[in-house]
């Protein structure tokens, strides 16, 4: 019998020890745990480069999609100063991320109605809850890429001034209903708009959730936070903002995304902030400035719809001498409330179908937003 190599001996006998002691795979799915460390309100600095956010393919059984305690609320007070605008060459960009409903019943006086808003709510779960860890991870993906970042509670500091302010929040319904939406204030800027269409592109391509393209409400585009001219505690004129609606917390297949991987909803919100913050031109101040639009009426019968096309869907027909508040425009198109009797409705009309007031006619004092919301 042919002596075989010693060195070949030994090889062999490491093999199959490795192998006899080598784990079997895991047969529970590993999950993305709703649960992070206290928000802290402040801008953080790290001091490493934080782990990529692992994507995970399997989802979990709903009864499993809170594996450990829930969030404890903050309980730091924020002292965020707003930033002065134009910024001095080489800041680094900042960014607000509000964590939506968090900490409501500690809004001011001016927002009062809103302090008992506590949002969506699931089995336990909080809308605040899952915004949190959503928001934290946003976070830690924004400050590795060099940009600087401050977490915001319900209440926003007054004037609030920064190159990009995401409010983040999660919907509920009794009706079944899901998806994804995005929105900017009433008077949309271009930057808003570009921040906007940013941040769409990369989130539903990354967490597999589809648009709720219908579902985007007054609500929504009258955000609280939004509204300058209403409020002390909103964010400044010139501050480009987006409120996103991450998903259907009612819902099992959006919990998948946003209560099991809450690191994947934030990477399809980062990834878009990072895109618009790499395509913005910080000079272009006119780019900040939402446009005003003055007082118009229809100047014959038009159709509302929900597109500027003539092929969109009709929303109302609304009458001759009906009020028109712009708030938007595309090519021909006006995006634009329109008052028909005692209801508005928001909607797109052709720009030639409108006129200017009547100067005898002007009310006293100009149009303001519409009531501060909270979704």
């Amino acid at each position: 019998m042919k002596q075989m190599n010693p060195v070949l001996i030994i090889a062999l006998l490491t093999l199959v020890a490795c192998t006899s002691v080598m784990p079997q795979p895991a047969s529970d799915v590993v999950m993305e745990p709703l649960v992070t460390p206290s928000a802290t309100l402040v801008p953080i600095t790290p001091t490493a480069t934080p782990t990529p956010a692992r994507i995970v393919q399997v989802v979990p059984p709903v009864s499993d999609l809170v594996a450990e305690p829930v969030i404890a609320m903050p309980t730091a007070t924020p002292s965020v100063i707003p930033t002065p605008t134009p910024r001095p060459p080489d800041t680094p960009p900042r960014v607000g991320l509000q964590i939506g409903h968090l900490r409501s019943d500690e809004l001011p006086d001016e927002l009062a109605h809103l302090r008992t808003s506590s949002g969506a709510y699931w089995n336990g779960i909080t809308e605040a809850q899952v915004n949190e860890a959503i928001a934290v991870r946003v976070r830690d993906i924004l400050v590795a890429a060099g940009v600087e970042v401050e977490l915001l509670p319900a209440t926003v500091p007054p004037a609030y001034d920064a190159d990009a302010f995401v409010a983040i929040h999660a919907d509920g319904s009794v009706e079944g209903a899901r998806g994804w939406k995005i929105a900017t204030p009433w008077r949309t800027s271009a930057a808003s708009r570009a921040l906007m269409e940013a941040v769409a592109a990369t989130y539903g391509a990354i967490t597999g959730l589809p648009e709720d393209r219908n579902g985007v409400t007054i609500n929504m585009r009258g955000y609280y936070a939004f509204s300058y001219r209403r409020h002390t505690h909103a964010i400044a004129r010139t501050t480009p903002a987006i409120i996103v609606e991450t998903g259907f917390l009612t819902n099992a297949a959006d919990r998948a995304v946003i209560v099991a991987q809450p690191a994947l909803a934030a990477r399809g919100i980062a990834e878009g902030i990072l895109q618009y913050l790499k395509q913005r031109d910080p000079n272009n101040g006119a780019a900040l400035l939402p446009p005003e639009w003055p007082i118009l009426y229809t100047s014959t019968n038009v159709s509302v719809r929900a597109a500027p096309s003539e092929t969109a869907r009709i929303i109302v027909e609304a009458p001759a001498d009906s009020r028109v508040f712009v708030f938007n425009r595309d090519g021909d198109w006006y995006e634009a409330m329109v008052r028909v009797g005692d209801s508005r409705y928001v909607g797109w009309i052709r720009a030639d179908q409108t006129r200017p007031a009547d100067t005898n006619n002007i009310p006293a004092s100009p149009p303001t937003d519409p009531p501060a919301m909270n979704p």
